[in-house]
């Protein structure tokens, strides 16, 4: 039996066919590579990413088949955990 704990990341229920105009390029800063979660959307059965807003107050994604919006605050008392499972 696995007793590890999963993170789990709630989903609105929102579904779009338009792309988030508000959704970063995949691409480095000149710090290095641009942070992500990775994401495992059950609602399809596929995994995205999730990147932080410009404020860098929330990570946002899209389900990559269903369009469906996930998001996930940043902020004190966090987890270094950078992969997680949608409900």
């Amino acid at each position: 039996m696995d007793d590890r704990r999963k993170d789990i990341v709630d989903i609105d229920g929102l579904r779009s066919e338009q792309p988030d105009p508000a959704a970063p390029e995949n691409e480095s800063t000149p710090n290095g590579p641009k942070k992500f979660l990775s994401v495992h959307f059950k609602c399809c059965n596929t995994y995205g990413r999730l990147y932080p807003d410009a404020a860098r107050t929330r990570y946002h994604g899209r389900c990559p088949r269903c369009g469906a919006s996930v998001e996930a605050k940043i902020g004190p008392g966090g987890t270094n955990r950078s992969f997680f499972d949608t409900t």
